[in-house]
C-alpha cells in the first residue's frame, strides 16, 4: 500500500471514532437536560449489602435521590406517596396486590383485617 492510502485509511478511522464519541457525548447532554425518569420506584428483593444496591439503583435511574423509592425533584407529594405505596407493598403482597393497592391503599389494608 502507498503511504497516502494509509494515511486516508487512519484518518477515517479516528474520523469514526470521533463521531461516535460526539454523539455519545451529545446523547448524554440531551439525556441530562430532558431529566427524563426512568423509574418511580424500584423493589431491590436480593442484595448482600448496601453498595451493591445502591450501585444497583444508580445504574438503572440516576434522575432523583434514592431512600426506599426514587424521590424526584419534581414529583408531587402525592405521586411519591402513591409510589411508596406500591413499592412498599412488594414485601407484603404480590404484584397483583400491589397493582390493585396502588390506587386505593386504604382497601387493601381492608384485605389484611378480614
Amino acid at each position: 500500500m502507498k503511504r497516502e492510502t494509509k494515511l486516508d485509511i487512519i484518518e477515517i478511522i479516528v474520523g469514526c471514532f470521533l463521531m461516535m464519541t460526539l454523539g455519545f457525548c451529545i446523547h448524554g447532554l440531551y439525556d441530562g437536560y430532558n431529566n427524563e425518569r426512568i423509574l418511580n420506584g424500584l423493589y431491590i428483593y436480593n442484595s448482600n449489602n448496601y453498595s451493591e444496591t445502591m450501585e444497583h439503583a444508580s445504574s438503572r435511574d440516576s434522575k432523583g435521590d434514592w431512600v426506599c423509592i426514587n424521590v424526584a425533584y419534581g414529583m408531587t407529594p402525592k405521586e411519591a406517596y402513591k409510589t411508596c405505596t406500591h413499592e412498599c407493598s412488594h414485601k407484603a403482597f404480590s404484584e397483583i396486590y400491589a397493582e390493585s393497592c396502588e390506587d386505593k391503599p386504604d382497601k387493601c389494608l381492608e384485605w389484611l383485617n378480614e
